[in-house]
């Protein structure tokens, strides 16, 4: 049987981590606690939206911690948004189930934060759900993860994703007990600053990868200008997964992740990536 606990809430600034403590008309639910016994977060359910009100792009991250997450503390993307027009534009965000699977503690609380990256685009609104199990699911327990984000500002330009939002300087060491990079969630959006087309492609690399640089092409974008009179289109994006990448990697060594545009260039855009291992 699976047990689902739940915490929403806003965030008002960038690179601020903001804990998710409500939940709609539960203004003060008191602390999640890993129901009994539970012995795996198996999924998170995610959405998000933001406020659109700078023609910018942005993401989003959520952070999990506390004595109910057997690691301490495990990252994941979010979303991702842009828009080209600050009025006149409306965000519809599903809630995307993400397997997780990794080990908690029962009767312990996990502290769900939630933080914003990239281009300041007013106030957001995040809500998660955790799936708890007495089993990891189908997709196999996770022994960590590296999540890290950054701005591409030009198509053909290599960028080297290294920050994660508050934390300037996260670690990107495979765990010491895993042997593959499995799967890779992401979210990538521009803020339509310039008519074109791209594709985004990101190469996972490093001394990590037993088998040299990967690279994938993940997403593809395009715009045209809104005409005169006309609405602006927000770019929204959930987050994503590619599974079964199945990397054999070396443990604690660096993982390097780097991001581009290729193509017809619409701007400036904001990725993050979550690399699980198992």
């Amino acid at each position: 049987m699976n047990l689902f606990r739940s915490r929403e809430g806003a965030l008002a600034a960038v690179n601020t981590k903001t804990q998710l403590t409500t939940l709609g008309s539960q203004t003060s639910p008191g602390p999640l606690l890993v129901p009994g016994g539970a012995t795996y977060l198996k999924a998170a359910h995610i959405s998000g939206v933001s406020s659109n009100e700078a023609a910018a792009q942005g993401a989003w991250l959520i952070r999990l911690e506390g004595p109910g997450i057997e690691r301490g503390v495990f990252t994941l993307a979010g979303g991702a948004f842009g828009t080209a027009v600050a009025t006149g534009s409306a965000s519809r965000i599903a809630s995307k189930r993400i397997p997780i699977n990794i080990a908690v503690r029962p009767g312990q609380e996990v502290l769900i934060f939630a933080e914003a990256i990239g281009a300041d685009m007013g106030t957001y609104q995040i809500g998660v759900t955790l799936e708890f199990g007495t089993e990891a699911g189908p997709e196999g327990v996770a022994l960590g993860e590296v999540t890290v984000e950054g701005d591409i500002t030009a198509v053909d330009t290599l960028v080297r994703l290294t920050a994660q939002g508050s934390v300037v300087s996260p670690s990107r060491l495979t765990p010491p007990d895993a042997t593959m990079l499995k799967r890779i969630f992401f979210a990538v959006a521009s803020d339509c600053a310039a008519d074109g087309e791209v594709n985004y492609i990101l190469r996972l690399g490093g001394d990590a990868i037993k088998g040299g640089e990967q690279s994938l092409i993940i997403a593809a974008e395009s715009w045209i200008d809104v005409a005169a009179g006309g609405d602006g289109t927000n770019n929204d994006m959930p987050i994503m997964m590619i599974d079964n990448l199945n990397l054999e990697i070396t443990p604690n060594e660096t993982l390097d992740i780097s991001a581009e545009m290729a193509g017809v260039d619409v701007g400036t855009a904001t990725i993050v990536v979550t690399a699980i291992f198992v």
